[in-house]
C-alpha cells in the first residue's frame, strides 16, 4: 500500500514537470512576453526570450524581426550581420520591407553611411529613402550636397525630411572661419585671431602674455645690454608666446569650424534616428 502510494506521488510529480515545461515553452506567452519585455526596453532580457523562441519555436517573422532589432539595440552587430548575410540568396531587396529597413537602420547606426548611400544609388527600396539620402549626405559632411537635395526634395507632411532640409539650409550658408586669416589676424595683433573666432578670453590672455613678455624683453635689453642672459631669456619666451599665439588662432578657427559642423550632425542623428 505504501509503495503504491510513493509510486502515484512519484508519478503526479513527474506529470506537474511536464506541465511546468510545457507552460515554459509555452511560444504564444513567450513571444508575449518576448513583446513586452522589448516595449520596456529591457532588451537583454527579450532577447535571451527571442533565441529560445527562435530554436523551440516554428517560425515566426515577427519575433526574429524583434531579434534582430534586439541585437541593433544591444550594438550586436555582428550577430544582426550574420544574418543579413545568409540573405544575400536570395536577395536582400527580395526581403519584405521591415527586414530592408532594418538592415539600413543596422547600417546607419554603425556609422557605415558610404553603405546607405551606395544602396540607394542602387535603387535599393526601402523607407525613408529621401530622409536617408539627405541625412547621409549631412551625416558625411557633405554640405553643398545636402544643400541641393534640400532644395529638390519635398516633405509631402514628412517631419524628418523637414527638420532636415533645414539644417541642411544653415549648414550650407553658415560661415565658417578661415585658419588662414585667424594665423594672419594673430600675427599683427596677439590674441586678434582667437577673438575673430568667438574666443575673447583666450584672445586677451594671448594678447596680454605675448605684450607682456615683449615688453619685458625690450626693457632687459635697454636695461642690460645684449650681453646680458637675462633679456634673451625673457625675449625667447616673448617670441615662444607670439608663435603660440599665431598657431592657436589657426587652431582656434579650425575649433570654430569643427564644433559647428558637430552641431550640425547631432542635430540630424536626432532627427534621423527619432524613430529606431
Amino acid at each position: 500500500m505504501i509503495r503504491l502510494i510513493n509510486l502515484t506521488f512519484i508519478l503526479l510529480v513527474f506529470n506537474l514537470s511536464l506541465l511546468g515545461q510545457e507552460n515554459l515553452y509555452d511560444c504564444d506567452k513567450s513571444r508575449t512576453f518576448a513583446d513586452y519585455l522589448y516595449n520596456t526596453g529591457q532588451y537583454e532580457l527579450s532577447l535571451h526570450e527571442l533565441e529560445r523562441i527562435s530554436y523551440f519555436c516554428s517560425f515566426d517573422s515577427a519575433s526574429q524581426l524583434m531579434m534582430l532589432k534586439s541585437y541593433r539595440k544591444l550594438k550586436y552587430f555582428e550577430k544582426e550581420e550574420l544574418f543579413f548575410a545568409s540573405q544575400k540568396n536570395p536577395l536582400l531587396s527580395n526581403l519584405s520591407l521591415e527586414y530592408r529597413d532594418e538592415y539600413v537602420r543596422m547600417l546607419m547606426e554603425k556609422q557605415n553611411y558610404h553603405a546607405v548611400k551606395q544602396l540607394i544609388t542602387d535603387g535599393f527600396d526601402f523607407s525613408q529613402t529621401p530622409e536617408h539620402q539627405l541625412g547621409t549626405a549631412l551625416l558625411l559632411q557633405n554640405w553643398e550636397e545636402a544643400y541641393k537635395l534640400s532644395l529638390e526634395s519635398k516633405p509631402e507632411n514628412s517631419y524628418k525630411l523637414t527638420g532636415l532640409q533645414g539644417i541642411a539650409v544653415r549648414s550650407y550658408s553658415s560661415k565658417r572661419k578661415s585658419p588662414a586669416l585667424a594665423a594672419i589676424m594673430s600675427a599683427i595683433l596677439p590674441g586678434a585671431g582667437k577673438a575673430y573666432c568667438g574666443y575673447w578670453g583666450d584672445g586677451v590672455i594671448s594678447f596680454l602674455f605675448s605684450a607682456s613678455t615683449t615688453f619685458f624683453a625690450i626693457r632687459g635689453f635697454e636695461k642690460y645690454g645684449t650681453q646680458s642672459v637675462y633679456p634673451w631669456i625673457v625675449g625667447g619666451l616673448a617670441f615662444s608666446y607670439y608663435s603660440s599665439n599665431i598657431y592657436g588662432g589657426a587652431a582656434s578657427a579650425k575649433r570654430y569650424n569643427s564644433n559647428l559642423d558637430h552641431s550640425f550632425i547631432h542635430e540630424t542623428e536626432k532627427i534621423l534616428y527619432s524613430d529606431y
